[in-house]
């Protein structure tokens, strides 16, 4: 297990990001790797999230640290824990910037998780004196886990919440803000209809991040890139093809088998049958075309 490290503004292993601060936190503990990096992306959310939105968060965190990001979130139930995982899975770098101080651990069932992280080559991130634990540390994190990183995604958020708290911080300190949208019906998504609807940026699909910020993402074996006439689909639209057949399913059947939100793939569903790759019938079920049966698919 790596070394924890104790540093302040006067070291110089203190992370650059978080000098910008004013005023910067006047201690932090860290455990694993260090806290520098050329892409960093905060991705939060709701505790209470809903099965959909952690998978999202979970693929999101996936190719973003495939393609060398580090994930930044807070270790809370929910979406944070779905990045943190992703991250991990994808055998990527993230960091976890805890609401208390080193020594205490909320919540406990994410003991192993923290472990985890600790080990590298991640880390976690205790910006408070040792031994610290209050609610308003949850909400004072939040300055710090935005100033680690150089974009926010909010993948869902209620009213009221932390990750619209999140947010605040991310225009405070000039981030730019990318929110995953929702059906209107659905409560639980309110505050990211919030943030949208005051200029949030909407994100669809992990792979329009991806290109935002310049990153390459590695071919994914999951999403092969299949042909149509004139062009190659997205990840995203290969995911979404991969998970229909010859037999129509309903569009929230085929958002979890693609491991998208229900709107990314309704969006990608209608860009696929004006392309005649794929029909609906009955409305809200969708199968392959019959030319696209035998489409080729390669990796």
């Amino acid at each position: 297990m790596p070394e924890l490290v104790h540093l302040t503004p006067t070291d110089a292993a203190y992370p650059a990001r978080l000098r910008a601060l004013d005023p910067p936190p006047s201690t932090v503990a860290v455990q694993g790797g260090p806290l520098e990096a050329s892409r960093a992306i905060a991705v939060v959310g709701s505790r209470a999230a809903s099965p959909g939105a952690a998978v999202f968060a979970h693929e999101l965190a996936a190719t973003l640290a495939d393609a060398g990001a580090v994930i930044v979130s807070g270790g809370a139930e929910g979406i944070d824990a779905a990045a943190h995982q992703g991250a991990l899975e994808a055998k990527g770098r993230t960091w976890a910037v805890a609401g208390t101080g080193h020594g205490r651990c909320f919540p406990d069932a994410h003991a192993t998780l923290f472990e985890t992280i600790a080990r590298g080559p991640g880390a976690m991130v205790w910006p408070f004196p040792d031994g610290y634990h209050g609610r308003s540390g949850f909400l004072a994190r939040n300055r710090v886990l935005v100033a680690l990183a150089d974009a926010v995604v909010v993948v869902q958020a209620g009213l009221p919440s932390g990750a619209l708290h999140a947010a605040s911080w991310a225009r405070k300190l000039n981030r730019p803000l990318w929110v995953v949208p929702a059906a209107p019906w659905l409560d639980e998504f309110a505050g990211s209809r919030q943030l949208l609807a005051t200029g949030a940026r909407m994100l669809l699909a992990p792979e329009q991040l991806a290109r935002a910020l310049l990153l390459t993402v590695p071919a994914v074996a999951r999403t092969p890139q299949a042909h149509v006439p004139g062009r190659v689909l997205s990840g995203s639209e290969s995911a979404v093809l991969e998970a229909t057949s010859s037999v129509a399913c309903h569009a929230d059947e085929i958002a979890a088998r693609a491991r998208l939100t229900a709107q990314a793939a309704a969006v990608t569903l209608l860009t696929l049958a004006l392309e005649d790759v794929v029909v609906e019938g009955p409305p809200g079920f969708f199968r392959r075309t019959n030319a696209s049966q035998t489409m080729k698919i390669s990796g």
